[in-house]
């Protein structure tokens, strides 16, 4: 009997010692990554299976998608910069000499380091996708149900030459099932505005993606997928997913806002949304105040100011604004005060890029520098051309040449 007993309160004493073990790998599992989610790296560097959409295979024409070299760890615009002042530094010094070098025959190509993604196309009208897709965690199926309300796709970004201010690429989430929904980078996931020379960090934040249309499967994501919906010449390093809190709504059809109501108050006192205005490292855009404290957007370029050359504002701060109801009722009118100026172009863009453009040219401002009310009727954009989604309209856009100081200020849609 003695024996039963003590046999029966060693297995009771195993059982209890499990469940702790038990509970205990359930508190450290909810502890790493964010919640619990522990596949947080998409791509920091190239060499598995895990990426796809090679430029070389048999549709190369299409496929955009090579490894580079560069690395977001290293700063290569200060790199340049200073090769570029040891270049002027420098004594050429004119020496007449022959050398008579032997011949060498190169027997392996060196291979790229698979450092970061570069994405590069002209975007053929042929290719019906241009893009490609990283598997990453070794293909498994991803339970992301727990993260989309609090996290953000956050990569490293930079360009060749000059600056962008926009990403041409929409950002896919596809399960194993097909099922995909889709986000863009806007302006205010890109840090200061733009990306260039430096590597510049972009946020996707994950609650911006279509979930919830689109009923993806958030328990069994398969791959992020990066389709090229215009020209595009980028490099893409770190792509990770991070803890991240998104302060604006939701851009679902729900959330369309219709501007049916006049006058629309684009810019009057106060930015609520925009990009290129007020920016620290170049001031060809700025906000100021008159006399009668009301602010208004100065703008002075010239040769010598920085490469900045337009600005936009989404004045229902980035929500889908519908104005298909009453386009050719609306007018935009501003009032403009110009010194020095050149032609320059205002747009409305929807959501997938394209734009609706009309050209104030040169010899219609009048250059006093005095306050004149602009107005223009919107059936003279050409709307039809354009293909615009009149009833998913992002911002008002705004592109100036060099040579170019005026000021802007109540920028306002009203019925004609």
């Amino acid at each position: 009997m003695l024996r039963i007993i003590l046999f029966l309160s060693l297995i009771l004493s195993s059982c209890k010692n499990l469940d702790l073990l038990t509970l205990y790998d359930i508190e450290v599992e909810n502890t790493e990554g964010i919640d619990g989610f522990t596949s947080t790296e998409i791509f920091t560097t190239g060499g598995s299976d895990e990426v796809w959409g090679m430029t070389g295979s048999d549709d190369w024409f299409c496929n955009p998608f090579s490894f580079s070299a560069y690395d977001a760890s290293i700063d290569y615009a200060s790199i340049n910069k200073a090769k570029s002042n040891e270049k002027k530094n420098e004594i050429i010094e004119d020496v007449d000499r022959k050398y008579n070098l032997p011949t060498v025959k190169v027997k392996d190509r060196k291979r790229v380091p698979k450092n970061s993604i570069h994405l590069k196309t002209e975007k053929n009208p042929n290719c019906p996708w241009i893009g490609m897709g990283i598997g990453w965690d070794g293909w498994q199926g991803k339970d992301m149900s727990r993260i989309m309300e609090k996290s953000a796709i956050e990569l490293m970004a930079r360009v060749e030459k000059g600056y962008v201010s926009s990403l041409p690429i929409v950002f896919i989430l596809e399960d194993y099932s097909d099922n995909q929904c889709y986000a863009t980078a806007n302006y205010l996931g890109i840090e200061g505005g733009k990306i260039d020379e430096s590597w510049t960090k972009v946020i996707v934040p994950l609650q911006s993606f279509s979930y919830i249309k689109n009923k993806i499967d958030l328990t069994n994501v398969k791959q992020l997928l990066l389709q090229c919906y215009d020209a595009t010449d980028v490099y893409l390093d770190n792509i990770k997913i991070v803890p991240y809190e998104h302060n604006y709504e939701r851009l679902e059809d729900n959330l369309t806002v219709y501007d049916s109501i006049g006058p629309i108050n684009i810019f009057q006192d106060e930015l609520i949304g925009a990009w290129g205005i007020d920016i620290k490292d170049c001031l060809n855009f700025s906000t100021k105040k008159q006399q009668n404290s009301n602010t208004y957007i100065d703008i002075k370029i010239d040769s010598s100011s920085c490469d900045w050359l337009d600005f936009g504002i989404s004045w229902n701060n980035w929500l889908y604004t519908d104005i298909s109801r009453n386009i050719k009722k609306l007018d935009l009118v501003f009032d403009l005060k110009a010194n020095k100026a050149e032609s320059f172009v205002i747009s409305f863009e929807d959501y997938t890029g394209k734009k609706l453009s009309y050209q104030i040219n040169k010899n219609d401002i009048k250059q006093d520098n005095k306050w004149n009310k602009i107005q223009i009727p919107l059936y003279r954009f050409p709307i039809r051309k354009s293909n615009v989604d009149l009833t998913k309209i992002k911002q008002i856009h705004f592109a100036f040449n060099y040579n170019t100081e005026i000021s802007i200020d109540n920028i306002k849609l009203i019925k004609n």
